[in-house]
């Protein structure tokens, strides 16, 4: 026996002194993936892009279909404007990754209820909806969460709701103690996405994760200047995948691929959360593990990543002014000249709006602009923000669907930190905003 043991420890030795732990495989594990594209329309383009490719990299490393729940609108490669029906590419010179994507879960199917469904395992609850496909995993299994959407401080959007971070956390924890995972990986690409993660996931339960940007900045997209008008991808998304499809997963760590891809995404500050010494596990442990290596795509030097990229509330703008130098007659020019005349002046409701409410809650027009830009470095009145988001998304802007409406939702968190009652800022919004509802204030 001590012969074996010392054996073993020499044929580890070469292994742990490069910092490369083996991937621990224990009886009964396996690897389940969930992707979520949480937005639909044509502006949007790229988060479903980065999803499908997502499901790309995990079919060639050998996760089969059963272990992967896809959730996306699927509303893009046949949309009207995609001048490639049927197609989807996440790389000015890529192939299609559409092909083969499950939709598990389609159109008005992609809420935040079904998703938490998927990873409880709930198939009774999710009988008749979508392919119905579940997460059965178990104590030894290995989770791992791609989630690409827009976000504002502790909220993700999905197309007519908002996932908060702390439901999102308690949801995490219901499921290690039951015994759903051994660890869960989760990369979430968004504006603010810090803030998903950040004083809400200890460091020893076995969760980690990484955040397109910090908890207080946009995040930006990728690939905006062609072949199409809009945005490819998201430069967080892209530079992951594209690390992890030119190396082989069973010897890249995750260590490596989040410095790769911290390096990539130099125009938000990409971070680490939750037990970060997950990261000196393999790629493989997550995504797979046979390593195709087959990314055919041309790589993009750091400058031209950055030329291409925006800030992602930019896009519908940068799209339709894309759309507008590439305008083939005169009446095509003045038809998407008034739509970005009509976009900035939602833009500018935008604003107006949310001046008001603050006005209306504080009664102070010097502590308006004090409440319309202070910066919380972190969210504690989780109750009274959580009501102020739902009722200035039911009552003012969709917050999936009215993005630029996101950049204002800080306003909600300051005035709860600040200890205005929830009844007040709720009342405001049902004062303020008299119009319906709107669903375009991009």
């Amino acid at each position: 026996m001590k012969f074996a043991a010392a054996l073993m420890l020499m044929l580890m030795l070469p292994l742990i002194a490069c910092g490369r732990v083996p991937l621990d495989k224990p009886e009964g594990g396996e690897i389940w993936a969930v992707l979520v594209a949480g937005s639909d329309g044509w502006y949007n383009y790229r988060h479903q892009s980065d999803i499908c490719h997502a499901y790309q990299i995990l079919k060639a490393n050998g996760i089969p279909d059963d272990h992967i729940v896809v959730m996306m609108v699927d509303d893009i490669a046949d949309n009207d404007q995609n001048p490639y029906p049927g197609k989807i590419i996440n790389h000015p010179s890529g192939d299609d990754v559409y092909a083969g994507v499950p939709k598990d879960y389609a159109g008005r199917h992609v809420t935040v209820e079904n998703f938490f469904k998927v990873l409880r395992g709930d198939a009774n609850g999710l009988q008749g909806i979508g392919s119905g496909k579940v997460i059965n995993s178990g104590p030894n299994d290995r989770i791992f969460i791609n989630m690409d959407d827009h976000g504002s401080p502790g909220l993700f959007c999905f197309p007519h709701e908002n996932m908060m971070a702390n439901d999102f956390a308690k949801l995490v924890k219901e499921l290690k103690q039951d015994n759903k995972f051994k660890e869960m990986l989760v990369y979430m690409e968004s504006c603010y996405s810090g803030s998903m993660f950040q004083d809400l996931f200890p460091d020893d339960m076995g969760f980690y994760a990484l955040s397109a940007a910090s908890p207080y900045e946009s995040s930006m997209a990728a690939y905006c200047s062609g072949p199409l008008a809009t945005c490819l991808g998201d430069l967080f998304s892209v530079s992951w995948m594209e690390d992890v499809e030119s190396k082989d997963p069973s010897t890249e760590l995750l260590k490596e691929n989040f410095e790769i891809t911290r390096t990539r995404t130099d125009l938000s500050d990409v971070l680490q959360w939750g037990q970060t010494s997950i990261e000196n596990e393999v790629v493989a442990a997550f995504m797979g593990g046979k390593g195709s290596n087959t990314s055919p795509v041309k790589k993009y030097t750091a400058e031209e990543r950055k030329a291409t990229a925006v800030p992602s509330q930019d896009v519908p703008l940068i799209t339709l002014q894309n759309q507008l130098k590439s305008a083939k007659n005169l009446e095509e020019k003045a038809h998407l000249s008034n739509e970005i005349s009509a976009l900035n002046k939602r833009r500018s409701l935008v604003k107006h709006v949310m001046e008001k409410i603050a006005l209306t809650v504080s009664g102070d027009e010097k502590l308006v602009k004090e409440l319309m830009t202070k910066r919380q470095e972190k969210i504690t009145a989780w109750d009274c923000y959580g009501d102020a988001v739902d009722a200035f998304h039911n009552n003012c802007f969709t917050l999936g669907k009215s993005t630029y409406a996101l950049t204002v939702v800080p306003t909600l968190l300051n005035m709860c930190e600040a200890g205005y009652s929830t009844n007040a800022i709720v009342e405001a919004t049902k004062k303020v905003c008299v119009f319906p509802t709107m669903h375009n204030a991009y």
